[in-house]
């Protein structure tokens, strides 16, 4: 032990504290794994945060598609990535798994369509070729709603008509759309204005349903008296105006199309709305027929054959058709043991513009009535050819003064109109008739008294023959001797009578001679025209 100064002050000797170490100082050895943590948990959390969702897509055919190579495309912009391609547990469909990108999520709704983009080969054309090089892809159309949904089921083909094309959508509806299919155009003025966008059968099994888009500004040209009909291939008529050949343009002809149109005259320029109903004729002729409100159905019996009249066969009234076949039937009448053949045709009253006036000078109220009163006076339906070259026949409304009475049943329902042979028919009969009398010629007599007057004529033939041969032999030279003694005669006349012959000048004279004669007596006439009393008293110069 030391001893302390004398001069330390021991107070002033700060005291020593002893100080424990800190359970949780962090090492600097960690503090780069931390740091290395936390930036990887920003990363999993931004990339969750840019992440878009997840959807499943239902396919058909997963031709074309592989998980991590094929895109979805939205205007050919990619908004995802096709993750798994696996089979549907019923191993019908392909469920292709899909991650899309965060933007593309409000594109997610109720009504969007996907389908895959390869190339296809149509009757409208070629698209998807760009795909040889790149390989198919998914496309993609964005639904009209704002309800979200992550299940879709994609679609065989791609849609005609996209959500963003400007224009409007009608209703077609036919019994035959004939080589139309869904992308045929539809043609204004020879102008491609639109397509079809869907074909459905109806309900009924009966009838076709078109859905025909119209893009903007061309769908303003369609009114409710527009007028479509099929434009497809090329159309050849017969007709009782003859051969009519239309057609539209040459990828037309091959597809098929659809135009439209309003009748000339038509008044209604007011657009049609969305959805509007239109009938599609056939063919132009018909669309542009007038609508016909009142429709009377009539049957008629013929006595003869309807070959060559058909359903839509024309029915005339003197030049104007106002109607047309409807059905040929076969039925069978007990009471007078023979088949019937009845014509149901449909008249339209409206196509008459003028109104037949009774003896009271007002228009008859009922058809009916009217029709019984030209039934009265005469009025038939004849059959007519309307064509020859294709045997085709119409009917002919017309008046037949002479035709046998009948009584109108203007009750039955439809009402009969009574019928008068044809043309055909009286010349068939003309035709029966005359075989008929050929018939009962004795053919084979004339024949053999025919035979008998030509083996007489020959004989006779022979004779003349010989009568000529004989006159060539014997009177020959004796005529030729006649003929030349009669000209020898006529040259001696001519040197009788000749100039400078004897009697030339005789005959000269004698009638210079009665030329004086001549003059004598017609001055002497003339002197007793004028002097009448010298017959009796004699010239004055004889009584001096």
């Amino acid at each position: 032990m030391t001893d302390k100064p004398d001069n330390m002050d021991l107070d002033a000797i700060p005291e020593a504290k002893a100080q424990v170490a800190s359970r949780h100082r962090l090492p600097l050895v960690w503090i780069v794994p931390i740091l290395a943590a936390i930036i990887g948990c920003w990363i999993v959390v931004h990339t969750l945060m840019e992440r878009g969702p997840s959807i499943t897509l239902t396919l058909t055919d997963a031709e074309g598609v592989e998980a991590g190579k094929t895109k979805i495309r939205y205007k050919s912009v990619d908004v995802g990535m096709v993750k798994a391609v696996s089979l549907a547990p019923d191993h019908h469909t392909v469920i292709v798994s899909i991650d899309m990108a965060k933007f593309a999520e409000p594109f997610l709704v109720e009504g969007t369509h996907f389908w895959v983009v390869r190339p296809r080969l149509g009757a409208t054309g070629v698209s998807g070729l760009n795909t040889l090089v790149s390989g198919a892809y998914i496309s993609m159309d964005v639904g009209d709603t704002t309800i979200a949904a992550r299940k879709f089921s994609g679609l065989d083909t791609p849609p005609v008509i996209s959500r963003e094309m400007r224009g409007r959508q009608f209703i077609l509806e036919t019994s035959d759309i004939g080589s139309l299919v869904v992308g045929s155009p539809i043609y204004f003025h020879h102008i491609q204005v639109g397509q079809i966008s869907a074909v459905s059968l109806n309900e009924d099994g009966r009838a076709l349903t078109l859905q025909a888009f119209v893009n903007a500004p061309y769908d303003r040209f369609v009114t409710e008296d527009s007028r479509f009909w099929q434009a497809s291939g090329i159309e050849l008529a017969f007709d009782a105006g003859g051969v009519h050949l239309q057609t539209e343009s040459l990828s037309t002809i091959l597809a098929g199309g659809i135009a439209f149109e309003s009748p000339n005259g038509s008044t209604i320029i007011t657009s049609a709305n969305n959805n509007t109903k239109f009938g599609l004729a056939s063919n132009r002729n018909q669309a542009m027929k007038s609508a016909d409100r009142l429709v009377k159905t009539y049957i008629l019996y013929f006595d003869e054959s309807l070959r060559g009249l058909q359903p839509g066969s024309i029915v005339d009234f003197r030049g104007v058709e106002i109607g047309e076949v409807t059905a040929l039937h076969v039925e069978y009448d007990k009471t007078q043991d023979k088949f019937l053949f009845p014509v149901l045709v449909n008249v339209y009253p409206e196509r008459i513009q003028s109104r037949y006036l009774g003896k009271t000078q007002q228009p008859y109220e009922d058809t009916r009535e009217l029709v019984a009163h030209m039934i009265d006076h005469g009025f038939r339906a004849q059959l007519r050819p309307s064509n020859l070259l294709t045997g085709q026949l119409y009917i002919a409304l017309d008046f037949f003064p002479d035709a046998e009475k009948v009584k109108p049943q203007p009750l039955s329902t439809p009402m009969p109109l009574p019928t008068v042979q044809g043309n055909i028919a009286q010349l068939q009969n003309v035709l029966t008739n005359v075989a008929k009398k050929l018939e009962q010629l004795p053919l084979d007599k004339i024949g053999r008294d025919t035979d008998k007057l030509l083996i007489t004529a020959q004989h006779t033939m022979e004779n003349t023959n010989q009568l000529v041969s004989k006159l060539n032999s014997d009177l020959a030279p004796e005529a030729k001797l006649a003929l030349t003694q009669m000209r020898t005669t006529f040259e001696q006349t001519e040197q009788s009578i000749g100039p400078g012959s004897g009697l030339q000048t005789d005959l000269h004279t004698t009638l210079t001679s009665l030329s004086r004669v001549a003059d004598s007596i017609k001055i002497l006439t003339e002197y007793l025209d004028k002097h009448p009393e010298s017959l009796l008293r004699g010239k004055d110069g004889d009584k001096k």
